[in-house]
């Protein structure tokens, strides 16, 4: 697995590449508790590139965020493969986690407030409520 984090103000992008599982469970956490240590509350997660992702990717993602939350921000996810739709749909989570056809899309969703407890878009644009 590859992931690379960036930041701008209050808003960080990771982007993963490859499988996350629960052996990268702790690498990928430690990556997101060094941005929330950094000041950021809203994230963009770009997904494009991940091949699978268990139980422990997922549980990275909701505790992302909650403490997103918990510092007034959001989570977005950016072209996320079908599998994992499927796997966010099926347990329940898409409603609280809004995805985006490209990064501009959900770093602008972010900024306005849109992509923190939004339902999932359809297509590549978000839907408000």
């Amino acid at each position: 697995m590859k992931i690379r984090t960036e930041r701008k103000g209050g808003l960080a992008t990771v982007v993963v590449e490859g499988e996350v599982d629960a052996a990268e469970r702790e690498r990928v956490g430690r990556a997101i508790r060094g941005l929330l240590d950094d000041g950021a509350a809203r994230f963009v997660f770009d997904l494009e590139k991940v091949t699978y992702v268990g139980s422990a990717g997922i549980g990275c993602l909701l505790d992302a965020r909650k403490e997103a939350l918990d510092r007034h921000g959001g989570v977005a996810l950016v072209n996320p493969g079908r599998m994992l739709k499927k796997v966010i749909q099926d347990l329940g989570f898409a409603a609280h986690f809004p995805v985006y056809g490209s990064r501009q899309e959900a770093e602008e969703a972010l900024a306005a407030g849109g992509a923190a407890t939004g339902p999932p878009p359809t297509g590549s644009s978000p839907r408000r409520r």
